[in-house]
């Protein structure tokens, strides 16, 4: 896994793109399962308290469409507002999660501060080995708000929040992984 995530984020006006990528020592079932939990994201993601489906409905295909609701709090410095977002996911198992959000209610603005909020995960198998399985994971976001931000703080706090929810992606698909080895290392009587 990488040491660091690094997230490159665009401004242009009040929208912002952003984008990383992750170098995962994990299989892309792990990673898929990590990153569609949404039971248990408010256990290790930073900012969600609360996370539920609301709906799930089958695709053609082997796709899926979900509705799901996160509640939690957008932190910037001593900066914290709650945040009720209810988004539209679509899932194309093992290879892309992309959420649209349809409600996004921050703290005091309510309605009025986020115009548009679109995330996508993508992953891709990066060795075929099964010994040493490793997964590439790219997160791509596009944020419009209504209101507009200081003008060096809002790509600062992009950057800041997305970094630290993958890395905290990343320190749950490493803890899955090692628990797994121990659950195995103990099924065939190792140490």
């Amino acid at each position: 896994m990488n040491d660091v995530v690094k997230v490159e984020v665009q401004r242009s006006g009040r929208r912002f793109e952003a984008e990383a990528v992750l170098d995962l020592a994990a299989d892309v079932q792990t990673v898929w399962d990590t990153i569609t939990d949404y039971g248990a994201l408010p256990r290790f993601m930073p900012g969600i308290r609360a996370c539920r489906v609301v709906e799930r409905e089958a695709l053609a295909g082997t796709g899926e469409q979900l509705v799901v609701e996160q509640e939690g709090e957008f932190r910037f410095l001593l900066f914290a507002q709650s945040m009720t977002v209810l988004l539209n996911i679509e899932h194309q198992p093992l290879k892309m999660a992309e959420a649209k959000a349809v409600r996004f209610d921050l703290g005091m603005f309510k309605r009025r501060a986020i115009d548009v909020f679109e995330g996508r995960y993508e992953l891709a198998p990066l060795s075929t080995r099964r010994a040493a399985p490793r997964t590439q994971l790219r997160y791509t976001a596009l944020i419009g708000l209504r209101l507009p931000p200081p003008p060096a703080i809002g790509n600062v706090a992009v950057r800041q929040n997305l970094a630290a929810q993958l890395e905290a992606v990343a320190a749950e698909v490493a803890r899955v992984v090692q628990a797994d080895r121990r659950r195995q290392r103990a099924v065939d009587g190792g140490p």
